[in-house]
Formats: C-alpha cells, sequence, structure tokens
C-alpha cells in the first residue's frame, strides 16, 4: 500500500470518526443538562421535599391524637391472704347499716384495744385468693391539646417559614449553576476563538518564513532573517499547541457542569465574532436592588424565624391545658373463684401552671431575643455588602463593554501596522525584528477582544446573579 493512500486513511481516521461523538449544544441545552445533574440542586431539592414534610408534621399538632394500649398477665402463683373484717348491724330506728361495736355495760361507750382501736362483737373471717395468670388490661385514649402557650402556633410558623426557605435556597443553586454554567461555556467558546486565531496567525507565519526564505534566495537578506522568521513560526506552534490545550481542559469543564463524558467533543452553537455586536441588553443595569436576591430573603427569613423561636421559649414558661378521654377494659382476673371483670370510660382535664424556676424562662427569652437582634445586624450588614457588589458588578460589565470598543480600534491600528511593517520588509526598509513585534501585538489585539467578548457575556450573568434576576422566568 502506498504511502499516499496510508495518509488519506489516517485523514479519515483523524476526521471521521470524532465527528460520530459531536455533541452541538447551545448555552440553553448546557444550562438545562447542568441544572439537571448539579448534586447541590439536588441536595436542595430534597431539603425542600424534607421542610413540606416537617410543615405536615407540625400541622398534625393540632388535631387530637388517638392511642390504643394493651397489657397482658401471668402470674403462676395465686395471691392467698385471710382477711379478718369487721361486722355491720342495722340501726333500730333508721335501718342503716352501723358498727357492731363492743359497749361497756355499764357506760355503753365502745370498748377500746390495747392499740387504740375499738373493738367489735363479732368480726367476719374471709379468705381472699386472687389470680392472675390471664390478667389483662386494655385502653384507647383520645387527646386534644386546648393551649399550649403558643407554641403550636410558633412550631406551624416555624415550618412554613422552612419551606419557604428552602424553596429560596432551590432558586439559589439554580442561579448558582446556571452562572457556573455560562461560564464555563463562554470560556470554551472563547478559547475555541483562540485556537481559530492560532492557527491563523501560523498560517500567516508560514507564508512569512516562505517570503523571508525566497527573499534569502534571492540575495535580499542574510540568513539570520529566515532564522528569526523560523523562531516566530515555532512561537506560533507553541501557543497554537497551548491554545488548544487549553481547550481540552475547558472542555472537559463544560463536561463535568453538564454530566458529559469527559471524552465527548462538544460543538458550541455560538462563536466570538470580533466584530458582531454585543452591546449590552436594554435595560439590563435598571434594577440592583438587594432585596430580589435569594440571599437576602433567606436572611429575612432567619430573623422570622429567630422571632417564632423567641415565642417558643415564652410559650415553656406559660399555662397549658388539655383534655383526655379513654376508654378502659381490665379481665382475666379471677378473686376467690370469681371472675372480675371492669369496663369504664373517663374524662379528664389538666392545666400545668409554671411558678417558679429560678430565672429559667426570663433567660430563655433574653437569649432568643439576643439572636433575633444578631440575626438582624446581619442582616443590616449583608445589605451594605450586597449594595456595594451590585455596583462593583455593574462597573465590571460596563468595562466589559468598553473594552470590547477599545480593542476592536486597537484591531484595526494593530492589522494597519502589522500591513505596513510587512510592506516595508519587503523592500527591505524594516527589520525582521518589527514585522515579528506588529505580528504579537496584531495576535494580542484579538485576543484581548475575544477575552473581552466572552467576559461581558459572563459579567452579564453575574451581573443578573448578583441582582436576583438569573434563572426567572421573564
Amino acid at each position: 500500500m502506498s504511502r499516499r493512500i496510508l495518509s488519506a486513511l489516517a485523514l479519515i481516521l483523524i476526521l471521521g470518526f470524532p465527528a460520530m461523538g459531536q455533541q452541538h449544544l447551545s448555552l440553553e441545552q448546557c444550562r438545562n443538562m447542568a441544572l439537571q445533574k448539579n448534586e447541590d440542586l439536588k441536595i436542595a431539592g430534597k431539603q425542600a421535599e424534607l421542610a413540606r414534610r416537617q410543615r405536615a408534621i407540625a400541622r398534625t399538632h393540632w388535631l387530637p391524637s388517638l392511642s390504643a394500649s394493651a397489657t397482658g398477665m401471668y402470674q403462676d402463683r395465686d395471691f392467698k391472704m385471710d382477711l379478718t373484717l369487721p361486722t355491720l348491724v342495722p340501726n333500730p330506728r333508721t335501718g342503716e347499716l352501723k358498727p357492731n361495736l363492743l359497749l361497756n355495760p355499764v357506760t355503753g361507750l365502745p370498748v377500746y384495744g390495747p392499740d387504740g382501736i375499738p373493738l367489735f362483737n363479732m368480726y367476719a373471717w374471709l379468705p381472699l385468693n386472687i389470680s392472675l395468670s390471664g390478667a389483662y388490661m386494655a385502653s384507647i385514649s383520645l387527646e386534644q391539646p386546648v393551649f399550649v402557650g403558643g407554641k403550636i402556633l410558633a412550631g406551624n410558623k416555624m415550618a412554613q417559614i422552612g419551606v419557604r426557605m428552602a424553596a429560596v435556597n432551590v432558586e439559589l443553586k439554580k442561579a448558582k449553576t446556571i452562572e457556573e454554567t455560562d461560564r464555563a461555556y463562554w470560556t470554551y467558546v472563547s478559547v475555541g476563538s483562540k485556537v481559530r486565531l492560532a492557527k491563523e496567525a501560523v498560517k500567516m507565519l508560514e507564508e512569512f518564513v516562505v517570503l523571508a526564505q525566497n527573499s534569502v534566495n534571492a540575495g535580499m537578506k542574510n540568513r539570520n532573517t529566515l532564522l528569526k522568521a523560523q523562531v516566530g513560526l515555532n512561537n506560533a506552534l507553541l501557543n497554537l499547541q497551548k491554545a488548544e490545550h487549553g481547550l481540552q481542559l475547558s472542555r472537559m469543564d463544560l463536561c463535568r457542569i453538564t454530566g458529559l463524558p469527559f471524552d465527548s467533543l462538544i460543538v458550541a452553537a455560538d462563536t466570538i465574532d470580533i466584530w458582531a455586536d454585543q452591546s449590552l441588553a436594554e435595560g439590563i443595569l435598571q434594577s440592583a436592588s438587594p432585596e430580589k436576591r435569594p440571599e437576602y430573603q433567606l436572611l429575612q427569613d432567619n430573623i422570622e424565624l429567630a422571632r417564632q423561636q423567641e415565642r417558643m421559649a415564652m410559650a415553656d414558661f406559660l399555662p397549658t391545658a388539655g383534655v383526655r378521654a379513654g376508654y378502659n377494659q381490665i379481665g382475666g382476673i379471677e378473686m376467690s373463684g370469681k371472675d372480675f371483670d371492669n369496663t369504664s370510660f373517663n374524662v379528664f382535664a389538666s392545666v400545668k401552671i409554671p411558678i417558679f424556676h429560678w430565672g429559667e424562662g426570663l433567660q430563655k427569652i433574653k437569649s432568643a431575643k439576643l439572636d433575633k437582634e444578631v440575626k438582624q445586624l446581619e442582616l443590616d450588614k449583608y445589605r451594605q455588602l450586597m449594595q456595594l457588589e451590585a455596583e462593583q458588578a455593574k462597573l465590571n460589565l460596563i468595562q466589559a463593554n468598553e473594552r470590547i470598543v477599545m480593542g476592536r480600534k486597537a484591531i484595526e491600528q494593530a492589522a494597519e501596522n502589522l500591513r505596513v511593517n510587512r510592506d516595508n520588509f519587503e523592500f527591505g526598509m524594516t527589520t525582521i525584528d518589527e514585522v515579528l513585534l506588529a505580528q504579537t501585538q496584531w495576535l494580542q489585539a484579538y485576543t484581548d477582544v475575544i477575552d473581552a467578548q466572552a467576559d461581558l457575556r459572563i459579567k452579564e450573568t453575574n451581573w443578573l446573579l448578583i441582582t436576583g434576576e438569573l434563572g426567572k422566568d421573564k
């Protein structure tokens, strides 16, 4: 097989097979993939579900609780005892039973024993045998809290605040995921543009090396000129290699964020056009209120949560009241050969009033108030920081836009300077060092505008994040 055929096959392998695994992705597609993959967002979603479950639990505290219990007992030995009981006799006048006391015939008063207990004329002997070999007790009860110092109300409000905070946290994680995705996407796009720019620079220097070679062959330039041109070409090839390595790293970072395998070949739907209009979206800098940020809303909810904690602390030292109704069944008890069963319905009402706890309640309430005051101070502190952060983001966005305008002027000047130096070199009016310097300046001017345009898109996303608008439906 000839070398030409082998080269053709190698070219097919290089160019054909990677295209089969290419992923053509837009910024919006990358965002959606990142939102589905992001672990922090999944955790926030689970936390939101947990908060909703806890709110459902808190609501049940308003309702009565129903419970049932049963106890069984087996006793291998019976309880046996003999009881001697005093007797009673009817009152001749009223017919009511009265103690059959032993009376002194002289005084008519009861006779007392040595232990000081009155003696009876007659005692009854009662042998008692209790069997618990199959005793049981079963009950069902219904309990309803009437007043618990406002603790149930405060608990339900805390649960509702928890649900709201969890939802805000989901929005915050969503916005940060989008911001991270945008940063990785535009970095990948900008590095891809730098690779194409580096290839253009290599092509230009290859042509310049040919020009220098022709000049040396014609005796118009010395060999040192050719060597300098070749050194410039080698530097351009090295810069191309660095750019391609950077492209691979930025591609893998985008794969990490979107959940794609690291060896996926991504083709971005966007490119950076040096001369395309990349002006800011209309009205994007109009609103910069920190109240719209999820972080600010979380700080506000922390204050409200501390306020409910204060009410919970107060509730621990207020009167509590409740009602309980029950139904009991006792059976399986045998007393002296007879079964003993009992069925009863009962109702209880209870009131508990804290009286003295050595100042514990006062200290708890003061601690809860201090915690609320600390959270209020934190809100005031971070409000100012958020305002400062918003102003800095606005300034960064404006500066990024100005860099594009200034960079385009620098490109025009660098391109004209390169053209003039190359023409002068051909006519022997300048040195190769001047041409290579002009080439470097041209490359740097284009690189700066590429960076500025990518930075503008990243700064725009960061501005939306800081103002709380990122990820919200318009």
